[in-house]
């Protein structure tokens, strides 16, 4: 899901200054495993079958990993990489979910394959700086984490396929800076990126914005809160 970290929770450092951090935490915490089927279906567009995938708790606009879905007919082919769930189906035993991203027809994966929920932390650079640095402070779970900014639309940035590049990793409780250059990751494009907290922060620009995702090991779920916040140099 998109967690929106707003301008004023930016951390401005200037020369001789102090300021206190203020993070903003993450949500995740939804996960499953097993034999994946894949197909395009003709009315529902992209499907993942997994016997008890409905019960999982996955909602429409969730954000997921897949990993380990290498083709049990031909191993030369798998669907692993990131997705957005667009619809969640069927019964116990017949669950499935619907992704917008295309995936590769074919029909059953390995049973340790794994679906997990992942946060997108929406970040707002204000200065025009070309490196930032983004505060990242682990919680007790889960015990390792990776960190993977979305490519943006300059050309500097490359071209994604299959699983994200990672720019950071960690392990809990430790605290964490991660420097970056913007360019690479500055996304160009208008769209309006929903948050979580609706109430709270309705829509956020992708333009503009640079975007972290946070991924948890595979078949594990963030229960402690991951907290991040963006530092620049005033």
């Amino acid at each position: 899901m998109y967690i929106d970290v707003p301008e004023t929770g930016n951390i401005d450092l200037k020369l001789d200054d102090e300021k206190k951090i203020v993070v903003v935490n993450s949500q995740a915490t939804i996960t499953d495993v097993g034999a994946l089927i894949f197909t395009i279906d003709a009315v529902l567009g992209y499907k993942i079958a997994l016997a008890d995938i409905e019960a999982a708790g996955f909602v429409a606009k969730d954000q997921i990993i897949i990993r380990g879905s290498v083709s049990v007919a031909d191993a030369t082919k798998n669907n692993d990489g990131v997705y957005t769930v667009k619809a969640v189906g069927g019964t116990a035993g017949t669950g499935y979910i619907t992704v917008n991203e295309p995936i590769v027809a074919y029909a059953d994966c390995a049973a340790t394959a794994t679906v997990d929920e992942f946060d997108t932390f929406i970040l707002h650079p204000t200065k025009p700086t070309m490196q930032i640095c983004i505060y990242v402070e682990a919680g007790a779970t889960p015990a390792t984490f990776e960190v993977s900014f979305e490519p943006g639309g300059y050309w500097a940035a490359k071209i994604e396929k299959g699983l994200p590049v990672m720019q950071g990793n960690g392990t809990a409780t430790f605290k964490y800076l991660i420097q970056i250059e913007t360019a690479p990751y500055l996304q160009t494009e208008e769209e309006v990126l929903i948050a979580y907290e609706e109430d709270v922060c309705p829509e956020a620009n992708r333009k503009g914005s640079l975007l972290m995702r946070v991924f948890p090991p595979a078949g594990v779920t963030m229960t402690a809160l991951i907290g991040v916040a963006l530092v620049q140099l005033a």
